[in-house]
């Protein structure tokens, strides 16, 4: 699912991350109506992985919240933990005091790999690389006590250095022990675990690690291109797809979680409001099941960033429903 392109865009350059739609739904909310369907809280869905820009992602998630009407320091940032190396799981514990230098009210989402491309997860689990997690759980902590950490996304894509296909037993063994680890650095974290939506290359509860060492169970859903009206795809790529909405809503429910949706976007399949309106219908209907949202204003190989009039009805509409 092209997954590799997204990959590409989160690597450290230089230790930094390079990082009329009434008619077509059939009604658009009111801006006045958006921000009630949501009730009070409507930040917890307003969320962004943004640019890091010239002075860090946090001056320009400021600015994704005036543009959204939000009030500052509400939404969640989102960031994420060196990939490449062992070594930058030391290198990278200036990335977290950044965003506290310039911003100590902001809370961010973690997302850390669980290996390294290379390592297998049977030595994460073994404990061999414990040191480099308790540095970054230790910086972490220091930053934003309260953090959401994102551990092993995506597992059930191959593309991932921790796939679990054929290796779900050292998977959970590694999230388990990794979550340990970062327990121990700070008892406010939430921990979430995250696969990418639909079907993929296996299913994505055979590496479910836990409800003891899982807070909330997160679903990353991207509107990529297929075949057919936008109706039948959100229906059977999305809504009812194995693995999809419906899936995360039920599995979050039986396992007692709240859902998240730590990346979310439209851009692959071009302006299509009709997505934005159903992510926003479906975080409404399920908003006191829900945790937080975050929306992937980043541009990679194809285009996401959606506050720059590339997608203008999707633009539109985003910000009448996500602000306030």
């Amino acid at each position: 699912m092209a997954r590799i392109e997204r990959l590409s865009r989160r690597r450290f350059v230089g230790g930094m991350l390079t990082a009329s739609a009434g008619a077509v739904l059939g009604g658009a909310t009111t801006a006045r109506d958006a921000g009630s369907r949501f009730g009070v809280d409507s930040s917890r869905f307003a969320g962004a992985f943004v640019n890091w820009e010239a002075d860090g992602r946090e001056h320009v998630l400021q600015a994704w919240e005036k543009w959204l009407k939000q009030k500052p320091s509400s939404v969640l940032g989102v960031d994420f933990y060196g990939q490449s190396t062992w070594e930058d799981f030391r290198k990278m514990d200036w990335v977290p005091g950044i965003w506290r230098r310039l911003n100590p009210k902001r809370n961010v989402v973690w997302s850390m790999p669980l290996t390294i491309t290379g390592t297998p997860l049977v030595d994460v689990a073994d404990g061999l690389h414990d040191s480099e997690f308790e540095a970054a759980a230790g910086a972490i902590s220091d930053a934003q006590p309260h953090a959401i950490i994102r551990l092993g996304w995506e597992m059930n894509l191959s593309q991932m250095g921790w796939f679990a296909k054929g290796q779900e037993a050292d998977y959970v063994r590694a999230f388990r022990r990794v979550t340990e680890i970062f327990r121990r650095a700070s008892s406010e974290f939430k921990l979430d675990w995250c696969p990418g939506w639909g079907a993929q290359e296996m299913p994505a509860d055979l590496a479910y690690p836990g409800d003891d060492v899982v807070d909330y169970i997160g679903l990353d859903v991207y509107d990529f291109k297929s075949e057919g009206p936008v109706e039948e795809r959100w229906q059977t790529l999305y809504l009812k797809a194995p693995f999809g909405l419906e899936w995360h809503r039920d599995f979050a429910a039986r396992r007692g979680k709240r859902m998240s949706f730590p990346e979310w976007g439209v851009g692959h399949a071009g302006d299509n409001p009709y997505f934005i309106q159903k992510m926003y219908d479906w975080f409404v209907e399920n908003r006191d099941s829900i945790a937080y949202a975050a929306y992937f204003n980043v541009d990679g190989l194809w285009p996401t960033q959606i506050d720059t009039g590339r997608f203008p009805e999707s633009e539109k509409l985003f910000r009448k429903l996500f602000g306030r």
